[in-house]
C-alpha cells in the first residue's frame, strides 16, 4: 500500500511538471510571434492646382489722376493662347477685363458686357482710357477660347478711387493740323482730351470734370460760363465722341474749333478750347463740291496753283473685315495726308468691334477712334491720314489683341 501511494504521487508530480513546461513553452512561442511589425507610411498625393488670377497693379486703392488706368494681373495654372473665338481646350484661354460692371459667370455663355465696359486679350495688363474721377470697380476673369467663363468661375476684383484734382482739363486738335490744305467735301476733326470725363449725358445735371465736346466751324467758341456754348444751326455740333466729320465743306479758308463743356452745354470755367485754320482746296474742275466717297480725286488741272504736296486732296478707300476675332488684313497702306475711307464689316455676330488708329502700339495717343458696332453690321469710317510718313498702329479697342500696322507713305 505504501509503494502504491508513492507511485501515484510520483506520476502526479511528473504530470504537473510537464504541464508547467508546456505552458512555459507556449508563452515563449507567443512572445516571438507577436512582435510589433514595422509600420509603412503611405504619402498623400498633392492635389492638382486650379487656375487662379490676382490683380497686382495698382497696388493701392487710389489712382492719383484721371485719364489712363492700367490693370496688371498675375495668372497661375492657366495657358494663354491667341485663339479668341476658337474651339475650347482644357486649361487654355485668355482674360476679360471689366470696368464698373459685374463679370458675367454664366457657364456656356460669352462673358461679355456692353461695349466700352470690357476688353478681351491674352495680355496680362490692360489700360482703360479716359477714366474719370470717383470710385470705379475693375474686374478680371479667366475665360475659355470661346469667351465663356471657367467652371467654377475665376474672377478677381478691386475698387479704386480716381482723384480728379491733379491737373486742369485740357483739349488739343490732332486732326487736321493747323495750316493744312485739305480736300473739299467732308473734313474730319479729331481731338485728344485729358483730365476730363467724356460722358453721354447731354442736357443732364452737371458733375465735376464731366461733360462732352462742342465742335465749331467758322465761328469762335462761346465762352460765357452762364450760357450754353451754342452758335447758329449748322455751325456747331455736340457729342461725347473725340471726332466729328463736317460735310459739304466749301473751297476756301475755314476755322475748326472744339470746346469742352458741361453736361448742360455751358463752357467750363475757365474755358477750354482749341482751334485750327485750314485751307480747303478744289478737288474737281467742275462745280460739284463733294465727290463720291469711293472716287479718288482727279489730278489737278493746269489752272490749279503750282507745286501742291503730291498727296494733298487724295482719297483712298479701304475694305476691312473682322471675322473670328481677327482683322482680315495685317496692314493697311495709305498716302500721307490722304482722306481715308474705311468700309468696316464686322462679321462676328453679337460681338462688338471697332477700328482705332494710334501713333504707336502703346495706344497712348490716338489719331482716330471709330465707333464701336456689334456684328453682324457695317459702318463707314472717314478720317485724314497722318501727314508724316511712317508706321502707325491700329487695333480694335474692345479686343486689343486684334491689331495691325497702318503704313503711311
Amino acid at each position: 500500500m505504501k509503494k502504491t501511494g508513492y507511485s501515484m504521487f510520483y506520476h502526479l508530480t511528473l504530470i504537473v511538471v510537464m504541464i508547467i513546461l508546456a505552458a512555459l513553452t507556449a508563452c515563449s512561442g507567443n512572445k516571438t510571434t507577436t512582435s510589433t511589425p514595422t509600420s509603412t507610411l503611405t504619402s498623400t498625393p498633392t492635389p492638382t492646382s486650379s487656375p487662379a488670377i490676382t490683380i497686382t497693379s495698382p497696388t493701392g486703392n487710389v489712382v492719383p489722376q484721371i485719364g489712363n488706368v492700367t490693370i496688371s494681373v498675375q495668372v497661375s495654372d492657366f495657358t494663354f493662347a491667341d485663339n479668341l473665338g476658337k474651339a475650347n481646350a482644357p486649361g487654355e484661354g485668355h482674360i476679360h477685363y471689366f470696368m464698373d460692371v459685374d463679370a458675367p459667370t454664366t457657364p456656356g455663355r460669352p462673358a461679355v458686357t456692353e461695349p466700352g465696359t470690357y476688353a478681351a486679350t491674352s495680355a496680362t495688363s490692360y489700360t482703360w482710357n479716359n477714366v474719370g474721377g470717383g470710385t470705379h470697380r475693375f474686374s478680371v476673369e479667366l475665360v475659355n477660347n470661346d469667351h465663356s467663363p471657367l467652371v467654377p468661375p475665376v474672377v478677381a476684383t478691386i475698387s479704386l478711387t480716381v482723384l480728379p484734382e491733379i491737373g486742369p482739363p485740357s483739349l488739343i486738335i490732332t486732326v487736321p493740323r493747323n495750316g493744312a490744305t485739305l480736300a473739299g467735301g467732308s473734313v474730319l476733326v479729331s481731338v485728344q482730351v485729358s483730365n476730363f470725363n467724356l460722358v453721354e449725358k447731354l442736357g443732364s445735371e452737371n458733375a465735376p470734370r464731366e461733360g462732352h465736346i462742342h465742335y465749331f466751324i467758322d465761328v469762335p467758341p462761346p465762352t460765357d460760363p452762364t450760357k450754353p456754348a451754342v452758335s447758329a444751326p449748322g455751325s456747331y455740333a455736340a457729342t461725347a465722341d473725340t471726332s466729328y466729320t463736317w460735310s459739304n465743306v466749301t473751297v476756301g479758308s475755314h476755322s475748326f474749333a472744339a470746346e469742352l463743356v458741361n453736361n448742360n452745354h455751358t463752357p467750363l470755367d475757365p474755358p477750354v478750347t482749341a482751334s485750327v485754320l485750314v485751307t480747303v482746296a478744289a478737288t474737281t474742275p467742275t462745280s460739284t463740291p463733294t465727290p463720291p466717297p469711293t472716287t479718288t480725286s482727279p489730278p489737278p488741272t493746269t489752272t490749279t496753283p503750282p507745286a501742291p504736296p503730291p498727296t494733298t486732296g487724295q482719297s483712298v478707300t479701304l475694305d476691312l473685315v473682322t471675322r473670328n476675332f481677327a482683322f482680315d488684313k495685317p496692314s493697311l497702306t495709305v498716302p500721307a495726308g490722304a482722306r481715308v475711307i474705311i468700309n468696316f464689316d464686322n462679321q462676328d455676330g453679337g460681338i462688338p468691334h471697332n477700328f482705332a488708329l494710334y501713333t504707336s502700339s502703346s495706344a497712348s495717343s490716338s489719331i482716330f477712334i471709330g465707333q464701336i458696332i456689334s456684328g453682324s453690321n457695317r459702318i463707314i469710317y472717314e478720317f485724314t491720314a497722318p501727314a508724316t510718313p511712317g508706321n502707325y498702329f491700329f487695333r480694335c479697342d474692345v479686343h486689343p489683341s486684334m491689331n495691325g500696322t497702318f503704313i503711311v507713305q
